[in-house]
């Protein structure tokens, strides 16, 4: 999967933090104005209804912002592990496409190899058959010698020529053997290095797909703990709409409050003006 690169996932955490640190901003205020409305209304006997009210709704409106702390945490965790672990599926994949170059080059070399051992066989096989034929002819000459017919200097000439001929012909088998055996050698250890080159390709394509399916398990969860973030941010909201509801309603009672003891006032102090109308009457 496409995950951005680690420079988008860095610029994306960055984000998140500079987001983090306006959201805690915002909360200390919220949280300031809360204690300030809790001291007026804690001076207020008449007012402990909203009081308890009030608190409850704090109580919900803390529980769900620890929440969304503990899920942003969740999240930024999620987020790393994805990072690194599509770090390591790139490296995985340029090792396994390593692999498969150092593979494909070791199968050109093993068919070369391969050539040159059967190209060395079949020269073998002349020279083995050139020395069968050598040897029959000289033994053909000895016989000859052997029943006394005698040999020609031309014939005894080409006997040394044979035996010549059949000695260089022998070194060259000889040493066409040995280049056999070491091509042998050196194919066997290339097949053995492919072979281990095929194992840790296989390995890698292993690693890559456990990283793959880690990476999407964790942006499963990722995605499912920032549902939850959205669901408790709609919470949230709805939570200081009710407490700044609340905090209207406060204040328009208190005023209320004030308003009725200002005409309390007044009217304790007309019914004096009226107690002493009365008693100056009499």
């Amino acid at each position: 999967p496409n995950l951005g690169g680690p420079s988008f996932s860095l610029r994306l955490s960055k984000e998140k933090s500079e987001k983090l640190v306006l959201e805690e901003t915002a909360y200390e205020e919220i949280e300031r104005d809360f204690q300030d409305v809790l001291s007026e209304l804690s001076g207020d006997k008449s007012l402990d209804k909203f009081r308890i009210e009030y608190e409850k709704l704090h109580a919900v409106m803390k529980k769900s912002y620890d929440n969304e702390k503990r899920l942003m945490a969740k999240c930024r965790e999620l987020n790393a592990e994805i990072v690194v672990n599509s770090a390591k599926v790139a490296t995985a994949l340029k090792l396994s496409q390593d692999d498969q170059t150092t593979i494909a080059s070791l199968k050109k070399e093993i068919e070369k190899a391969w050539k040159m051992v059967d190209s060395a066989y079949d020269k073998e096989q002349k020279a083995k058959d050139t020395i069968l034929a050598l040897k029959e002819e000289i033994v053909n000459l000895t016989k000859l010698v052997e029943q006394g017919s005698g040999l020609s200097m031309d014939q005894d000439s080409n006997i040394r020529d044979l035996l010549k001929f059949k000695e260089e012909v022998t070194k060259e088998r000889d040493q066409l053997l040995s280049e056999v055996v070491k091509l042998r050698e050196s194919l066997a250890q290339t097949t053995e290095l492919q072979q281990e080159t095929e194992r840790s390709r296989e390995e890698a394509e292993q690693t890559i797909s456990q990283f793959q399916q880690e990476i999407q398990q964790r942006q499963n969860e990722a995605s499912r703990e920032s549902r939850k973030k959205e669901k408790l941010e709609k919470e949230l909201r709805q939570v200081q709409m009710d407490m700044d509801t609340r905090q209207t309603e406060i204040k328009a009672l208190q005023q209320y409050v004030q308003k009725s003891k200002e005409e309390l006032q007044k009217l304790e102090q007309q019914l004096k003006e009226q107690k002493l109308q009365r008693v100056n009457f009499v």
